[in-house]
């Protein structure tokens, strides 16, 4: 009779189980290497892959702010360079084998061990791509912070003798005169960015001003003023000049010397009666003078002549603020008699009694070209 060993079978299972948990055991600490060995592999490359997409998404950005600006075309050379550079970029970070090497999925990353050489050969090529995309934005930031420049030369002074507040446009002057100096294309895109706010801005309040002044010149044109010189004493002529000038901000300064950029006491023939003053620092802005001393102020002081007087010197501002310039292209070697077709059609000047107070002085003579260009000028059409 066979003998029957009950702790055989009891024997073959221990060794079948502890088989069983060798092998388990081997398997993890494999499927533990390779999630190390992948994990340590990516965690190595996504700081600078993470460094590079910063590079690419600046460039990106760059591009869609230079597309935003007022004449993009200028720009389109620079922006289709960096486009290209891009292209190259993303060529090659969308590669299979950079997607195995940052995958989140522990399979695909273990099959890109299988490109370890390969992913370095990529990620080299990687770098020199981002440094050349990088070096491209800055030409294309440089030339739109070079563009921004220019028209800031060219406008600056006149928005600040525009608007209303100067607070932004003194900001806007003061962040120019620095030097500006970036790290990096994300910070010196990032202060372009602020710069064309700011001068965005200045220009809407250079509109709001104009609209602004416009509104005034309708309640100024709307004060009646008497026809003849007995209707008021000068006090009473004083104070209807006073009222106009009030509709607009402005205050009448009596002088007894022409005083305005350094021509003190210049006052040739002492034809002139009145004057307004740009300057640059918007010191005159908002005041109009008048010359007690001109040999017919005592007669002027008691008619209406006196108010046409003032809004003649009113629409030198008005032509002013609407075009950052009292001398403005369109005029031409008209200014005289532009600024009087304005006060008529905008200030309601009496178009008779200025041909008669100015008879035989050509430069002020008003026509139907006068006219026009007046109008044009209140439209917003400078030259």
């Amino acid at each position: 009779m066979p003998y029957h060993n009950p702790n055989s079978r009891s024997r073959r299972n221990v060794l079948r189980i502890v088989g069983v948990l060798v092998v388990l055991a081997v398997i993890a600490g494999v499927a533990n290497f390779l999630h190390a060995t992948t994990s340590e592999a990516a965690g190595n490359v996504k700081p600078q892959i993470e460094t590079m997409q910063g590079i690419r998404q600046t460039a990106q950005d760059s591009i869609t702010f230079a597309q935003g600006l007022d004449d993009p075309d200028r720009f389109a050379a620079h922006i289709e360079t960096v486009q290209q550079c891009m292209d190259d970029y993303d060529r090659l970070a969308d590669a299979k084998q950079i997607k195995y090497l940052l995958s989140d999925n522990l399979q695909e990353r273990i099959i890109g061990l299988l490109y370890r050489n390969q992913q370095r050969t990529i990620i080299d090529s990687m770098r020199v791509a981002a440094h050349n995309l990088d070096g491209q934005t800055k030409e294309l930031l440089s030339a739109v912070d070079a563009a921004m420049a220019d028209d800031f030369s060219q406008h600056a002074a006149q928005w600040l003798l525009q608007v209303d507040d100067p607070t932004q446009a003194n900001e806007l002057i003061d962040r120019y005169g620095k030097q500006r100096e970036y790290s990096s294309m994300r910070e010196m895109l990032t202060g372009l960015e602020s710069l064309h706010k700011l001068r965005s801005d200045v220009k809407q309040q250079v509109s709001s001003a104009v609209n602004n002044l416009h509104s005034e010149e309708a309640s100024a044109a709307a004060i009646a003023v008497p026809e003849r010189n007995g209707d008021l004493d000068p006090a009473g002529w004083y104070t209807l000049a006073t009222n106009v000038v009030s509709t607009m901000g402005v205050q009448i300064e009596q002088t007894m010397e022409f005083n305005c950029g350094g021509q003190s006491g210049e006052n040739p023939n002492g034809f002139v009666a009145a004057y307004y003053c740009q300057m640059p620092d918007r010191t005159q802005r908002d005041v109009v003078h008048i010359l007690t001393t001109h040999p017919d102020w005592t007669q002027t002081a008691r008619s209406p002549w006196l108010v046409d007087m003032v809004k003649h010197e009113l629409s030198h501002r008005s032509i002013m603020i609407s075009c950052g310039t009292t001398q403005p292209t369109i005029a031409a070697d008209r200014t005289e008699a532009v600024t009087n077709s304005y006060s008529v059609l905008f200030f309601g000047a009496d178009r008779n009694r200025i041909a008669d107070q100015q008879q035989g002085v050509a430069e002020y003579a008003m026509d139907a070209s006068s006219d026009q260009l007046a109008t044009a000028i209140h439209d917003g059409n400078c030259g």
